[in-house]
């Protein structure tokens, strides 16, 4: 049998042994940050509020330049952090998780500025009432609802003003602003809202025209809000251009670029651009002041190329990152490049993703210009492909506006690069766009069984997944990953004396299929603001994995391996058997957290309070993918039914809990097990297969109102002991009875009875289910699906007396025989 997944695992009975039972406490949740901001070179306090923050233990952050220097709870639903960010710390957002010995947070987001930090102060609703700031500070407040925070600063003729709000890029919640400047005279100067650039985050730019005291606006558009709608006003002189040309330069090099959007029009700098593109970002800065926020900037090995007036004029080879703008309605650029035969080129636009309004088209074309690819949207709005060069040769790039607009602002960059091999490693949630599950929780004594996903690009070869330093006590397991699979079942197993901690873990894959070598990392994409459909207005990318370890749980779990094959339409039953503390007498739910493709379950099997043992059937489906296959169980504390809540309910004493002897044992919310961990079994392998033998029914038909004895022909044998027989999916109003299975015999015979009313026409569900025991394991197998019976009305010919369908001639026979 060609099996999928292979690990060492033998098929003997699991056994998860815990160490002694501590309380244990559910993780952090954070629902806002007071002040998410701190100022660059300064110490700062980070103000949480939520629940279970009374036991803050460190916050998991990985930022160089940041350092925790006290950590404290006022209570359940206060903590606060207070940070040092040196001089040198790199300015914009940074992810975190707040641990407590029950569990790890939510990822939350604060920012660094370099302007100081200075907190909104009511009344400021209006212009009379504005809160004078200094110029090039970061403002703290809250938009509550239907109000409008007023702020001004004075500024001299000629001086630059520049606002720019971070609200949605908080990470917290969907706030959408807007900007609304006033002159000295009362008089409004200009409005901002949605901006290619920052979408949500509006910001805006302008020359004063007078010495005099401004007074900037902020607003939430539909005059929403509430008091944990909170954002971040960056107020002052500073540069804040709507975009730079070129987007993007060669490492190593100085390059010249222009400032878009200026207020007082673009303006023309130089850049000395690293060595490495790693950890750098772009703050573009004229007159000593840098913007608050970085530049979307890319840093590339192979040089630029800028359009020229000249269409077709320029001619380079690849790699290279081709530079423009359409800057008129209806305009097409063109860039000539030379490529071999045999080549395989990425061409990826960059617009949307530099905060450029272009909803870029791409078109490779031939030296005569003959269209050989074109692509409007790859992963984002911005456009992908890869080409096979078919001829040595010149080869052209045409870049247009899928919208036909166009404007000084429509920039994009084009780049030429040669496909690259790699492995990226990410942690798959249960549910779209939330972070359920992405943080590695293991109990002391015991384990977590859980996935990574593997995307492979130019490697199609088995992957090895390593972690770095894991938690003192901490241990991964089977970590191999098939050629033909992207999500692999690991375990995470804790030591009964690991410390209570945590570490946010580097992983890498390493793939190879005989031919090349792909070594990559953990890049997990965490949704903190999400948008209509699939889209995401705020993301943050995490490059490495939370892993904690807690108080141990008061209960284990394991699963007892199946002797026999699961076969297609087939079923088998699998024990769970649950371990408890001496203190801990509730019920708990098993969940079968991992089923192979096409194989059905419950989703959760209760186990009552007094019992330590369920059986659990799973069924295969007629689709379901033959080889070896990953299962694994978790057991938590159980969910309270609605029984347990209706006060209405049978059995139920009125308060919302089961009456004592009516067989509750269910737990109540928020009772002595809320926040307990779930623990898994460990990973075990089944075998699914074709079953042993096959099964056939010649069709028969029954007149309604009588009966008809039909026989299935088996072939191959099943292998077993004590089968019993019976037969599936008749029509309604039909029976029949059962039919033990005697071994050896290739047939099992069925009388099935209609009644007067049974519905006439074809029925082609019939199957024939055989049910017992294999060395002691219950199995059943379905053979003989889409066996048909007809049923026609009485009186009706069609079939001789023992069920056989009359031929043509034997039909028309009976029929003159009856007139």
């Amino acid at each position: 049998m060609a099996g999928r997944l292979r690990f060492a695992l033998g098929l003997s009975p699991i056994i998860v042994l815990l160490a002694a039972v501590t309380a244990a406490a559910a993780p952090p949740a954070i629902e806002s940050l007071k002040q998410a901001v701190g100022q660059r070179g300064t110490t700062f306090e980070l103000a949480m509020t939520g629940a279970r923050l009374n036991d803050p233990q460190e916050l998991l952050i990985d930022a160089p330049g940041l350092t925790v220097k006290k950590l404290s709870a006022a209570n359940e639903n206060e903590a606060v952090a207070t940070i040092e960010a040196s001089a040198d710390c790199r300015l914009g957002e940074f992810a975190f998780r707040l641990r407590t010995n029950g569990g790890a947070s939510e990822v939350r987001t604060f920012q660094i500025s370099p302007y100081p930090i200075v907190a909104e102060k009511e009344p400021n609703d209006k212009p009379a009432e504005a809160q004078a700031i200094p110029a090039n500070s970061t403002i703290a407040a809250t938009m509550e609802s239907a109000g409008i925070d007023h702020f001004s600063v004075a500024l001299k003729k000629g001086q630059r003003l520049s606002a720019e709000v971070v609200g949605v890029r908080l990470g917290a919640e969907l706030i959408d602003t807007a900007l609304v400047v006033y002159g000295p005279d009362g008089k409004k100067l200009a409005t901002a809202d949605d901006t290619p650039l920052f979408r949500q985050d509006p910001f805006l730019s302008l020359l004063a025209p007078v010495d005099g005291t401004y007074v900037v606006a902020v607003h939430e558009c539909n005059f929403g809000g509430s008091d944990t709608s909170r954002y971040l006003l960056h107020l002052g002189t500073f540069c804040r251009p709507s975009g730079v040309f070129p987007a993007g330069g060669q490492v190593g090099t100085k390059l010249e670029v222009a400032l878009l959007g200026e207020a007082a029009g673009d303006v023309k700098t130089s850049i000395d651009l690293p060595k490495s593109a790693e950890g750098y970002s772009f703050y573009p800065a004229e007159g000593g002041t840098p913007s608050p926020t970085a530049q979307p900037f890319r840093l590339s090995p192979f040089p630029n190329v800028l359009e020229s007036a000249e269409k077709n004029a320029v001619v380079s080879d690849w790699p290279v990152a081709f530079n423009g703008t359409i800057a008129k309605v209806g305009e097409r650029d063109e860039f000539r490049f030379r490529a071999k035969q045999g080549d395989v080129i990425d061409i990826a636009a960059f617009a949307f993703r530099i905060g450029s309004p272009l909803d870029p088209v791409v078109t490779l074309l031939d030296g005569n210009l003959r269209e050989l690819a074109s692509n409007d949207d790859g992963e984002t709005h911005d456009s992908h492909l890869r080409v096979p060069i078919p001829a040595d040769g010149e080869y052209v790039v045409r870049v247009a506006d899928k919208r036909k607009q166009a404007g000084p602002n429509f920039l994009y960059r084009i780049e030429l690069t040669q496909p690259q091999s790699g492995v990226t490693i990410f942690a798959p949630g249960p549910l779209r766009k939330t972070q359920e599950r992405q943080v590695i929780t293991v109990p002391r004594g015991g384990r977590i069984c859980t996935y990574l996903g593997v995307r492979r690009d130019g490697c199609s070869g088995p992957v090895k997944i390593a972690a770095g330093e894991l938690p003192k006590g901490v241990k991964l397991t089977h970590t191999d990953l098939q050629a033909d699979e992207y999500l692999l079942p690991v375990v995470f197993e804790a030591d009964s004396d690991a410390p209570l901690s945590g570490k946010l873990v580097s992983i890498t894959g390493t793939c190879s299929d005989g031919q090349k070598t792909a070594i990559g990392g953990f890049q997990h994409g965490i949704v903190l603001v999400s948008g209509p459909g699939d889209s995401a207005l705020h993301r943050v990318e995490l490059s490495k994995l939370a892993v904690v370890v807690v108080d141990s749980a008061p209960y284990s779990v394991s699963l007892k391996a199946p002797k026999a094959v699961l076969t297609a339409r087939g079923s088998i039953d699998v024990t769970i058997r649950v371990q408890r503390a001496k203190d801990f007498a509730e019920a708990v739910d098993v969940h079968m957290v991992s089923l192979p493709p096409g194989v059905e379950a419950p989703a959760v099997i209760p186990i009552a309070a007094d019992k330590s043992e369920a059986t659990v059937r799973l069924t295969a489906q007629a689709f379901a993918d033959v080889g070896r296959w990953p299962l694994f169980a978790e057991v938590r504390p159980a969910r309270a039914q609605r029984g347990d809540r209706d006060p209405l309910s049978v059995g139920n004493n009125g308060l919302g809990t089961p009456a004592p002897g009516t067989g509750g044992g269910r737990r109540r919310r928020g009772g002595s097990s809320a926040g307990l961990p779930s623990v898994s079994s460990e990973l075990l392998m089944i075998d699914i297969g074709e079953a042993s033998f096959r099964g056939r029914m010649a069709p028969v038909i029954v007149e309604a109102g009588k009966a008809v004895s039909v026989a299935f022909e088996l072939t191959g044998l099943p292998a077993g002991e004590s089968f019993v027989a019976k037969l599936d999916g008749l029509p309604p109003r039909a029976t029949s009875k059962p039919a033990k299975y005697t071994p050896g015999s290739k047939s099992i015979e069925f009388t099935i009875a209609t009644e007067a009313t049974t519905p006439a026409g074809d029925h082609d569900s019939l199957v024939c289910e055989f049910t017992g025991t294999v060395d002691g394991q219950a199995i059943v197998y379905r053979v003989g699906a889409g066996s048909k019976l007809k049923v026609v009305a009485q009186g009706a010919v069609g079939a001789t007396k023992d069920g056989k369908p009359l031929s043509p001639l034997e039909a028309l026979r009976e029929a003159e025989k009856n007139k």
